[in-house]
């Protein structure tokens, strides 16, 4: 593995590494309110969306970027390791 590389240059632009955290909160809160509301029979009521619950936009990172192309620089060959 230590000759592996990434195949494109992008990552995440902000300091956290992935949203996961964030979507496993938005799921429970999808979760919770889908049974509250079936179990007091509101169905009318239930989200079809977890996005109508949680802002996508709380969730951690903001998304990929691309970072071009510089093979020859240090920095560039110390985020294409995996």
């Amino acid at each position: 593995m230590s000759k592996s590389r990434k195949r494109f240059p992008a990552g995440t632009c902000c300091c956290c590494k992935s949203q996961k955290r964030g979507k496993q909160i938005s799921h429970r809160k999808f979760r919770r309110r889908e049974h509250v509301l079936m179990h007091n029979q509101h169905f009318e009521k239930l989200p079809r969306r977890q996005y109508e619950i949680t802002c996508q936009w709380d969730l951690g990172g903001d998304g990929k970027c691309f970072w071009g192309w510089a093979p020859e620089e240090e920095w560039f060959q110390k985020e294409m390791r995996k």
